[in-house]
């Protein structure tokens, strides 16, 4: 009996069932074996690779897609800093019976630029005077330079006032008709020892948002402070850093739908 049940196996071949997909019926104990792995080559293109960098992604897109079977998929969240697309490369064609499998796919997840990343992790937390003033010198080289905004040096000067002034204690402030503000600070031991300084209420970075890239997008920081006890605690806002996200990311998906010709499409696949 076994030895019939092998012949009979061995002599199966696939039939096509009445929705068009072919199938195979063995008996109990036997499985179908898939030998496309002895063949030299595959029988199709298929693979999910992740890149990182806007040209690599072009390249690889371009290489393997064809226009009528390739679309790219883009989950794009400015508020979260998310930008991430997917280009399937054996999508569905446009005639009718022209599906694909769908599994030859090229995942971009850009990685985001250093500076914007530290920026962003800071936004909101608050600095002694000192460590404020740290924190500004590190980072000058991200002050832009924009008509009606303190320049770097302007920053730099402002971060020395910070050290300089960072044992003494706060006696007043006067808020000034630009919208900074001027300090005045007097030593614990000799309170006829005055020194003022002034803070801005605004400055503008010039940021690279991905990795690589070689434009900087202008963003508007409020300075914030809090007095207490005649201590001062710094902090800065960025202002809506979603938009600045939302510009990079078009000026990215301009280049990738220029140089591929593939359309770009929001969701998922």
């Amino acid at each position: 009996m076994q030895t019939a049940l092998a012949a009979g196996a061995a002599s199966v071949q696939p039939v096509t069932s009445h929705g068009g997909i072919p199938f195979v019926a063995v008996p109990d104990g036997y499985k179908v074996h898939d030998l496309e792995s002895l063949l030299p080559v595959p029988t199709r293109k298929r693979a999910e690779v992740t890149i990182t960098d806007t040209d690599s992604f072009i390249h690889y897109t371009k290489k393997h897609g064809v226009t009528d079977t390739t679309t790219i998929f883009a989950d794009i969240d400015a508020e979260a800093s998310r930008f991430n697309l997917i280009g399937v490369l054996n999508d569905h064609g446009t005639d009718a019976g022209a599906a694909q499998w769908r599994d030859h796919q090229c995942k971009f997840q850009p990685a985001q630029a250093v500076e914007w990343k530290r920026w962003l992790s800071r936004n909101k937390q608050h600095f002694s005077q000192i460590d404020f003033a740290a924190w500004l010198e590190e980072n000058l080289s991200d002050i832009a330079s924009v008509a009606g905004m303190p320049s770097g040096a302007d920053i730099l000067k402002m971060a020395l006032g910070f050290e300089a002034n960072s044992d003494k204690k706060l006696r007043s402030k006067v808020n000034l008709q630009d919208g900074g503000v001027q300090f005045e600070f007097v030593d614990d031991s000799t309170q006829e020892t005055r020194t003022t300084m002034q803070a801005f209420e605004r400055f503008t970075l010039g940021l690279p948002v991905f990795d690589g890239s070689t434009s900087a997008y202008p963003l508007e920081a409020r300075l914030k402070y809090r007095e207490k006890d005649g201590k001062l605690t710094f902090w800065y806002e960025l202002i809506r850093p979603d938009r600045v996200f939302k510009t990079a990311v078009t000026d990215e998906l301009g280049r990738i739908k220029e140089a591929t010709g593939f359309p770009v499409v929001s969701g998922k696949p």
